[in-house]
């Protein structure tokens, strides 16, 4: 009680800024907490899906590798091509879509 009795007018102006700081750090927590454990269980789960891909066995994922070759051959010719677009003479695939 000693304390409230010596509170001067400096005092509600330190509580309330105290208070409004408080708020500010609890929102950035609660927020930052939860973009990071997302972003974590985004991550953690790419590991978990390749596990289970080389844990399989050869013949389990044997379709899912082909289908990542393929995509890969896709993205590929996607870059070949807009390549011609933007610089038809700078290479000799180019000449095939001439």
């Amino acid at each position: 009680m000693n304390l409230l009795q010596n509170a001067n007018l400096g005092s509600p102006v330190l509580l309330a800024v105290g208070c409004a700081v408080l708020c500010v750090v609890g929102l950035l927590l609660f927020f930052g907490l939860q973009i990071l454990g997302t972003t974590l269980h985004t991550v953690l789960g790419i590991f978990q899906l390749a596990g289970g891909v080389v844990n399989g066995g050869p013949i389990a994922w044997c379709g899912c590798l082909a289908v990542i070759f393929v995509c890969a051959g896709v993205v590929g010719g996607a870059l070949l091509f807009a390549g011609c677009k933007a610089n038809p003479s700078s290479m000799n695939f180019c000449l095939f879509f001439r």
